[in-house]
């Protein structure tokens, strides 16, 4: 083999184990016994150290070079640009693991398996203090692979760099400082707008047998392949890749309020086309890969909310879920449209309504970054959290549960990840944005809850692509432009008829 094929063998090698990996993990999400989580968190160890061991020895250190120094002639011109785009991508992967010793990673993966157990019981109990010892544990650790993988302005920026390649703190500060100041005078409009109709009115008896029909019946519609995924339940929702056929979306059920799990559905099977969207024959190479969790986010937040919390969907849809739920014959579909679309602040992120939602992301941003750099600590996160939470939302916070343990997030050692989600959320309405624009008559099919030309334009302009291009590369090419807050605050005015 030459340079280019031995790197390729071990690249997909690697992704054979992660495969295993993510099937264990997915597990310990959903049907693993309560006991067996130290065990778990071993087994996790094992496979973090093994594939670090295998990413990082010289030899494919050896074979990157090769290829950087004489890439092996290919007649096709498509196929060149992709092994260029690949090389690359083993670069910048290759260079970022060998700062981290195989101690260190396997290390963060048995603390945090372990640390998910102690969140999920502090969470049930919302006892913070035990939790805490965890959470300070793991931010020992990734501080440790920020010293390792270094920065020049904040350690901060060296995680979140693994999330969203390019993102600097520095440069979010101010997107998001503004977002804040264009939301918070809007937001008493849109509560007078929506409070019209109270959401009592939507509480009913919804069997989570129901939901699941209904669940699968709309992810089906979008366009996610059930013979190449499906859908489990979890505490905290999300979606998993297992291999090149095997996408996992899981969801959570109130069998007072249907929508819960729907809008959960909607967002993670989002996820799920991005992942179905990939080439197959490339997983385990970067152009098989997910670009950024911001490029990711803005696929799940724009099924979930450009689509399914649009009046067009649910003129099509309402009538069906009318007959299914037979509570809801005396709602209105307009007074429905304005409970999903309620603006409230709460207490929960993952309940929010998008006018809010980016609030709860500028909290995370701003203790994340605290605590990385030591400015607060751990165990002073509680009344800090609840201080700026008061701030920005103007209502107390109750207990730990609906304050700073909510997200399992940090307990999985994901300190740099929320960022994207507001990304995310830009991105999405900038996408959909042109999408209407590029693809004629595709509003008239959405009504239709005709999805297949708007997955189709996804799918060419975003999944299709990998890890080719930067987030902002992609963006423009798709939009015309790098990410704006615009477009989102131009669909809020529109939505809600500001």
């Amino acid at each position: 083999m030459n340079a280019y094929e031995s790197v390729l063998q071990r690249s997909k090698e690697i992704a054979l184990y992660g495969s295993a990996a993510s099937v264990l993990s997915w597990d310990q999400e959903t049907y693993m016994p309560a006991k067996a989580g130290a065990y778990r968190a071993e087994q996790l160890g094992q496979f973090a150290g093994l594939t670090h061991r295998l990413a990082t020895s010289t030899e494919v250190g050896d074979w990157i070079k090769a290829c950087e120094d004489s890439l092996p002639p290919c007649a096709d011109e498509e196929e060149s640009a992709l092994r260029a785009a690949n090389v690359r991508e083993w670069r910048r992967d290759y260079d970022r693991a060998t700062k981290l010793s195989s101690r260190l990673v396997e290390d963060l993966a048995k603390t945090t398996s372990l640390a998910r157990e102690a969140w999920a019981k502090a969470r049930l109990e919302s006892d913070f203090s035990a939790f805490e010892p965890w959470l300070d544990k793991i931010l020992g650790l990734v501080r440790e692979q920020a010293e390792g993988w270094g920065y020049s302005t904040c350690a901060y920026d060296a995680l979140l760099e693994g999330y969203e390649p390019g993102a600097r703190a520095a440069e979010l500060a101010p997107v998001f400082a503004d977002l804040q100041k264009e939301l918070t005078p809007l937001l008493p409009q849109l509560q007078k707008i929506t409070e019209t109709v109270d959401p009592v009115r939507l509480e009913g008896n919804y069997s989570i047998a129901e939901q699941q029909k209904l669940n699968a019946l709309v992810a089906q519609a979008m366009g996610f392949d059930f013979e190449a995924g499906r859908i489990d339940t979890t505490t905290h929702p999300f979606c998993t890749e297992m291999g090149p056929k095997d996408c996992r979306l899981t969801t959570r059920y109130n069998e007072k309020d249907f929508t819960s799990s729907l809008f959960g559905v909607m967002h993670e099977a989002g996820h799920g086309l991005y992942t179905q969207g990939l080439p197959p024959e490339q997983f385990g190479t970067p152009m098989g890969t997910y670009l950024s969790l911001g490029i990711h986010e803005s696929q799940s937040r724009l099924w979930e909310n450009q689509v399914g919390r649009s009046l067009a969907f649910w003129q099509h849809w309402y009538p069906r879920v009318q007959k299914q739920f037979p509570n809801l014959a005396g709602l209105s579909l307009e007074e429905f449209w304005i409970i999903v679309n309620r603006v409230k602040a709460t207490h929960i992120r993952v309940e929010a309504d998008e006018a809010t939602y980016n609030l709860h992301i500028i909290l995370r941003f701003e203790m994340e970054q605290r605590l990385v750099s030591g400015e607060l600590a751990v165990a002073d996160l509680p009344k800090a959290w609840n201080t700026r939470f008061e701030e920005l939302f103007q209502i107390p916070v109750p207990d730990d549960a609906r304050g700073c343990l909510q997200d399992t997030h940090w307990a999985l050692g994901l300190i740099g990840y929320f960022p994207t989600y507001t990304l995310g959320t830009l991105n999405a309405a900038q996408l959909f944005n042109a999408a209407l624009k590029q693809v004629p008559g595709l509003e008239s099919e959405l009504q239709q809850a005709n999805y297949t030309r708007l997955l189709d334009w996804l799918r060419e302009k975003i999944h299709r692509h990998g890890r080719r291009y930067s987030p902002t590369e992609l963006i423009t090419q798709a939009t015309g432009e790098s990410t704006r807050a615009t477009y989102f605050m131009d669909y809020l005015n529109a939505k809600y008829r500001i």
